[in-house]
């Protein structure tokens, strides 16, 4: 698959789209077609489809390898990278999409590249979610193709510790992927079960890891089993200490949690905690203006929620709701607002609401009322 749009140069590096595929029949002729023409070689690994997978694949000039699955993501991904041919090397999922505007900014980030060159990229997931929503997620997408570097971990599998190691360093795009594979949320259920079974295997080979404590928690979360996801995720910021990224995102999680088993002033007294070392983290301002809404100090919250909309995303490796900049904090500041009679700023973020969520019902049935 040679690059289409624009003309390579002998000083242009090149790059291997690669991917690990299992029954996508549905999913992989969109994702694709997104990408068609991009990339000089796709390394399509398949787990064992039964399906017309490998066969799409191929249609697409797709290089199939057959690897019968064992458990673990890595090395599934780690065939592809062993057969990519690139200078540099990205990867996808069957259930990812690169929308057009998205793919313009990559190409133009791919006829950068050097053959010679010691960067990572980092792209930002947009994962749908079942309620219309999104969650994002920051992941290295685009990396050197060195024999050091290497997929880790038998689930929710990282390139990021291989990166780092052979000292290359981390660029952030403003390129987004959209992943749709949370949509539908029976999907979801499966992949919770597949993903419990693989991270219970986890546990007993790193008892000690605290990735796979975080990330049994989020499961246990989804689940609604709060007690078990509270203890997860207190043991996995045990384990990390404060000074990774991970620390925020724990901090607010617990805080979460708390505030879902009423317990409002141990969310507050987690917020401040984590606020202590991540000063301009959003989430953690979010979650402390629930805390405090809930224990009557409405002011206080207000506030905090306002301090929200001052932030932008950090560039750390992070997963948020993207809702927490826009819509998801503009509906409580409007309904405080109208509590004290401000229709005119509660007016303002109804529509800021459309802005951000075109399809936010109680928006549209505000804005609807004060037309008429």
């Amino acid at each position: 698959m040679a690059k289409a749009s624009q003309s390579k140069t002998s000083t242009t590096a090149t790059v291997s789209l690669t991917m690990i595929v299992r029954n996508e029949e549905q999913n992989l002729p969109r994702c694709l077609e997104s990408v068609r023409g991009l990339f000089d070689e796709t390394v399509v690994v398949d787990t064992g489809s039964t399906d017309r997978t490998k066969e799409i694949a191929a249609t697409f000039g797709a290089r199939v390898i057959d690897f019968a699955w064992i458990d673990d993501f890595a090395a599934a991904r780690n065939v592809a990278l062993n057969h990519a041919t690139g200078n540099y090397a990205l990867w996808l999922d069957a259930d990812d999409v690169i929308e057009p505007p998205e793919r313009e900014k990559l190409e133009t980030l791919l006829m950068r590249l050097q053959p010679d060159g010691k960067a990572a990229y980092v792209l930002r997931c947009l994962c749908d979610k079942a309620d219309g929503g999104q969650i994002t997620v920051d992941h290295v997408r685009l990396f050197p193709l060195l024999p050091g570097i290497r997929w880790e971990r038998r689930v929710h599998e990282v390139i990021n510790a291989a990166v780092d190691r052979a000292r290359i360093k981390t660029e952030w795009t403003d390129i987004s992927i959209r992943h749709t594979g949370y949509a539908d949320p029976a999907i979801h259920e499966r992949k919770r079960q597949r993903n419990l079974k693989l991270l219970q295997r986890e546990l007993a080979e790193r008892p000690d890891d605290p990735f796979t404590y975080y990330y049994l928690a989020t499961l246990a979360f989804e689940r609604k089993q709060w007690q078990e996801a509270l203890g997860y995720y207190i043991v996995s910021l045990a384990k990390w200490g404060t000074s990774q990224s991970i620390a925020c995102k724990l901090h607010a999680m617990i805080a979460w949690t708390n505030q879902i088993l009423g317990r409002y002033e141990e969310s507050l007294r987690v917020c401040n905690e984590g606020l202590h070392y991540f000063p301009v983290d959003g989430e953690l301002w979010f979650r402390k203006a629930v805390s405090l809404r809930y224990l009557h100090r409405t002011n206080e919250a207000e506030a905090c929620w306002k301090q929200v909309l001052l932030l932008g995303r950090p560039q750390t490796f992070y997963s948020v709701d993207q809702g927490i900049y826009g819509h998801l904090t503009r509906h409580n500041l409007a309904l405080i607002a109208e509590e004290r009679g401000d229709y005119v700023e509660a007016d303002m973020h109804w529509r800021a609401i459309v802005a951000d969520s075109p399809n936010h019902a109680e928006a549209l049935k505000r804005l609807v009322h004060t037309a008429d």
